[in-house]
């Protein structure tokens, strides 16, 4: 009874996350009802504790508006990418894109295909069905071979990323991994990539100037909470002795090849791309 009521939940708490963080990133949405709160504590609390209220209440302002601004974006973004390697340049046997939507995904198919030239690795793996088409548009036009190209078409948390990069490539036994995401992302990426025993090279992608201040603090705030959330959970602890084709395996039944992934050939009939 409980478990369908679960997996619903699973499926939509991603969705449901981003439009809520969206609302509240959304100072034209979120001031006004600020203001309406602080105006009924006000109203309603004792006359010896209005001053506290008051004062409360434009602590509470400032700080919302000190979270929108870069004051707080810059170093908690600095922060996330602190912690991670940088891409020295060696090959791996793959190259990993995770999927960012919009324009918050920036150049990082590019990127992918840059590298795909540079002879940095022969495999390509790319979460996301309109991401791996993207990806296969750029390949022809450069005459570059697609044939070693995957794309991860039910992906939607890094989590489910990294299982399904170790059902495509564990099984394979190709295990060092070019990893490619933005900058607040990476972290808790890499960490998870290396808990199911990926040797990982992180690629940071730096975010669009375009992206606004409030939405880095958005995306930095969901890093945050998203470490703390998977460190709870044990996802980025290494399930030693178990090796990477181990865990491919014993994931294969619920991510199955002919479900959950697309090669390039696959993606063109598809599409219909000539």
């Amino acid at each position: 009874m409980l478990e369908p009521l679960r997996t619903d939940f699973a499926r939509r708490w991603p969705k449901l996350t981003w439009k809520l963080g969206y609302w509240f990133f959304s100072p034209k949405k979120v001031t006004p009802v600020l203001l309406v709160v602080i105006a009924v504590v006000l109203v309603t609390s004792e006359p010896e504790y209005s001053w506290r209220m008051a004062v409360a209440g434009l602590a509470l302002l400032v700080a919302y508006g000190v979270v929108m601004s870069p004051l707080f974006s810059i170093p908690a973004t600095a922060l996330l990418s602190s912690c991670v390697p940088r891409d020295t340049g060696e090959s791996a046997d793959a190259i990993v894109v995770l999927a960012r939507n919009g324009r918050i995904q920036g150049d990082r198919y590019n990127t992918a295909v840059d590298m795909l030239a540079e002879g940095r690795s022969p495999n390509l793996l790319i979460m996301g069905l309109s991401q791996g088409v993207t990806v296969l548009k750029a390949l022809d036009q450069r005459h570059l071979s697609p044939n070693l190209m995957l794309s991860a078409v039910c992906v939607k948390t890094t989590k489910q990323e990294a299982e399904s990069a170790a059902v495509a490539l564990g099984a394979r036994g190709l295990k060092r991994v070019i990893l490619i995401t933005d900058t607040p992302h990476m972290l808790r990426a890499w960490l998870t990539f290396k808990g199911l025993g990926f040797a990982v090279v992180p690629h940071i992608e730096p975010l669009p100037v375009g992206v606004a201040g409030r939405e880095r603090s958005l995306l930095a705030i969901r890093e945050y909470l998203g470490l703390v959330s998977y460190a709870g959970l044990g996802r980025f602890q290494r399930k030693s002795p178990i090796t990477l084709p181990q865990v491919a395996g014993a994931m294969a039944d619920d991510l199955s090849a002919d479900r959950r992934f697309m090669t390039a050939e696959q993606i063109r009939q598809t599409f219909r791309l000539s």
